[in-house]
């Protein structure tokens, strides 16, 4: 019975103590919050390289197309192997790794650091694995 009066009289406490347990909560808050944000900056760097690498292709695959083989193929008479570069993979190679950093973030959101971090290591592998997909693809053209 001591220990549950005990526990009683903590939560019955006077105003002083409940605003003491406020101020510790609040100030609990920013700290925990700081390595969640550095942990965040750091991969959405490697996002950005993802990003840095779409843009590219999304400017020289068609410049390549169009300068180096389909003006080869006019040259030599195969129109039929004229294509135009594929514009909805290229820029859905730009579009997908912001739209993947903010769902990791957001499914991640109020969570562990471990977790965090998992949510956007797995976020990372996707849009990698997604770009080699989409960079296999527009080299088989």
């Amino acid at each position: 019975m001591s220990a549950g009066g005990a526990g009683r009289a903590a939560h019955d406490g006077t105003g002083a103590d409940a605003a003491v347990g406020t101020d510790a909560t609040a100030a609990s808050g920013p700290r925990r919050r700081w390595p969640v944000v550095v942990l965040a900056v750091a991969f959405a760097l490697l996002f950005a390289w993802d990003v840095v690498e779409a843009v590219g292709n999304l400017v020289s695959v068609p410049l390549d197309s169009r300068y180096a083989n389909n003006d080869f193929y006019r040259e030599n008479g195969l129109d039929g192997l004229v294509a135009e570069p594929p514009w909805v993979v290229l820029v859905l190679g730009v579009l997908l790794p912001p739209v993947a950093f903010v769902l990791a973030l957001v499914a991640s959101r109020r969570r562990s650091l471990g977790v965090v971090a998992l949510a956007l290591a797995a976020g990372l592998a996707t849009v990698a694995a997604l770009n080699l997909t989409i960079t296999a693809y527009v080299t088989s053209l």
